[in-house]
């Protein structure tokens, strides 16, 4: 008997963000669990405000903020009440018992079981966090940290934005590139669609990464990285020499991202793709509350751009959207310089 196999990028964007929103509602039960196993939960058991929640939980000034939003994530749950009108928070008697489908949660991780998820340990950090000034979940872009992201750039529901966005830009034509390319898993992917005398150029910030992305592509000659700023000038890439672009992951930590337009506008040829894929962005879907908190003490800081604004860049700077879609509140679009 033949035995199938079965890639999660050839889903459709609808049947992925099911199985990404099945995920996301497994963080809420794992931030709860992890709230009831630290106490938090027993602070509730009156109605207080946020301030008097940090007083009694011993948060420390600087993180009542992020104390705020794991109150928010535990309200989305179910596990917790606010009052608006008296703005107060109280622990619900007897929370939902939400039923989660285990086959869309491992098509959308690769983990067989909800005890396995690897983020489980991340959300119980920020609760410990909350008590310390310590940053135990600080995950940089540095050698340290590298097995860390190698294992979240190669999750499913990471993946498959990348490899759409390489599908996107993959059949431009021969010279592509790939900005703020981390580790170079897509620079790999890339080279599949490039041509034996194409160009699969890679632009990173990080040293490390920049390593990390030339030894796992050093068997192909076509493929180049250099370590770069993607808001700062790239002068050293020739202008218009680029059918297709893309950047994967990174958006969201650009505090200023319309350099990167200058960038691609000058590098792109006219009617040459641009990729922005997997931006974390502010959307208001169900998974909001819990990437807020995800992300709330990581570093560097993320800045979630919204859709408009990022469809404003690009009209200013002279692309077309051509199409887009959402995993939750992570966000892809595909755009053409005019």
């Amino acid at each position: 008997m033949t035995v199938q196999t079965f890639d999660v990028v050839d889903l459709s964007p609808e049947e992925m963000e099911r199985s990404y929103l099945e995920y996301r509602r497994a963080c809420y039960d794992i931030v709860y669990r992890n709230a009831v196993d630290r106490g938090v939960l027993k602070v509730l058991d009156k109605p207080v405000t946020l301030a008097q929640f940090a007083e009694k939980f011993h948060v420390v000034p600087d993180k009542v903020d992020v104390a705020g939003l794991l109150l928010k994530a535990l309200v989305k749950h179910g596990a917790v009440k606010h009052d608006p009108d008296k703005d107060t928070y109280t622990a619900v008697a007897e929370p939902p018992t939400h039923e989660l489908d285990i086959d869309l949660i491992r098509q959308a991780t690769g983990r067989d079981s909800f005890e396995e998820l690897r983020h489980s340990e991340n959300y119980a950090g920020i609760i410990d966090a909350l008590t310390t000034d310590a940053n135990p979940v600080a995950t940089t872009f540095d050698s340290d940290h590298l097995p860390v992201w190698e294992e979240v750039l190669q999750a499913p529901f990471y993946r498959y934005s990348r490899v759409q966005a390489v599908r996107e830009i993959g059949g431009t034509g021969p010279h592509l590139l790939d900005l703020a390319c981390g580790p170079g898993f897509g620079l790999g992917e890339l080279a599949e669609f490039a041509p034996t005398d194409g160009t699969v150029f890679g632009v990173e910030i990080s040293t490390d990464f920049v390593a990390s992305a030339t030894q796992r592509n050093a068997a192909d000659e076509r493929i180049r990285v250099t370590r770069g700023d993607v808001t700062q000038p790239l002068d050293f890439l020739q202008e218009g020499y680029f059918d297709g672009a893309m950047i994967v992951g990174a958006y969201h930590f650009l505090r200023n991202p319309e350099p990167l337009w200058d960038n691609v506008a000058r590098l792109l040829r006219k009617g040459g793709t641009f990729c922005v894929s997997y931006v974390l962005s502010k959307v208001g879907t169900i998974d909001q509350e819990i990437m807020d908190l995800r992300f709330a003490l990581r570093r560097p800081v993320s800045y979630q751009p919204t859709r408009q604004q990022v469809l404003d860049l690009a009209e200013a700077k002279g692309f077309e959207l051509i199409r887009e879609y959402g995993l939750g509140a992570w966000r892809w679009y595909s755009f053409s310089r005019k």
